[in-house]
């Protein structure tokens, strides 16, 4: 999987989409995109190799680092969806927005109960960012307010992405599974525990693993050539670029 990173230029061709997404506003679509694909990357590598020590994947410990690896991937995908423009870069913005809202309620939330008030000022950062975000976005596209849909909304949205590029029908089943067993795991859910046993439910366990990694990896595939396309510059414009001059 880490060879989809080498895929990807160090920064948008001009005239590519991605270069189009920058004339617009100083949010990088291009940049956003790339750190969830590449933080995913980095996670199902470690999910992997949790799936092979025995010990680790008896508890599941692997769909529990598969699920934040399915969640950038899914947010990448639904930021790189629209062929607009002012689309992605919207889209962008309330990625980033989101994220920093969230983490400056943690923050907030750790003060209320006893946290030093250095999470205070960490909160100020966030929200900070936040703002400036929205002040350079909405300079462009006026107001943004829309937030990103929920997880398991994007996750199924991006199984239609795999099935529509693989030409398979099982994509959105299988995310699907990978979804609700890391929700489990993280609930201290127990039924995952009934599949690691002896018989059929072991059998179960190896299967979803398998599938839950597969299917994953298409996630981040798929992903990652939009990436590619969209920093490209269109083949129309490189073949007009590289027309030979007529005389007369």
């Amino acid at each position: 999987m880490s060879s989809v990173l080498h895929l990807w230029p160090g920064a948008p061709s001009p005239g590519s989409p991605f270069a189009a997404d920058a004339a617009l506003t100083s949010v990088s679509t291009f940049s956003v995109a790339r750190v969830l694909v590449a933080e995913a990357v980095l996670r199902l590598k470690a999910g992997a190799e949790t799936a092979q020590d025995r010990q680790l994947a008896v508890h599941g410990s692997h769909f529990l680092l598969l699920r934040p690896t399915l969640v950038s991937t899914a947010k990448a995908a639904w930021l790189l969806r629209p062929d607009d423009s002012r689309e992605r870069v919207r889209r962008a913005v309330e990625l980033v927005r989101e994220d920093q809202r969230q983490g400056a309620s943690a923050m907030r939330k750790a003060v209320e109960v006893g946290a030093p008030n250095l999470f205070e000022s960490v909160a100020v950062m966030f929200d900070r960012t936040g703002t400036e975000l929205r002040t350079t976005a909405g300079k462009v596209m006026g107001a943004v307010s829309e937030k990103p849909p929920r997880d398991e909304k994007l996750i199924r949205e991006l199984g239609g992405d795999i099935n529509k590029y693989y030409g398979t029908g099982h994509a959105t089943a299988d995310l699907q599974l990978l979804w609700n067993v890391s929700s489990s795991l993280s609930h201290g859910e127990r039924w995952h525990s009934l599949l690691t046993g002896p018989g059929r439910g072991a059998e179960v366990a190896r299967t979803l693993t398998t599938r839950s990694l597969d299917v994953v990896c298409s996630a981040i595939n798929v992903t990652g050539l939009r990436i590619a396309s969209l920093a490209a510059t269109p083949p129309e414009r490189n073949r007009q670029s590289s027309s030979p001059l007529t005389t007369h």
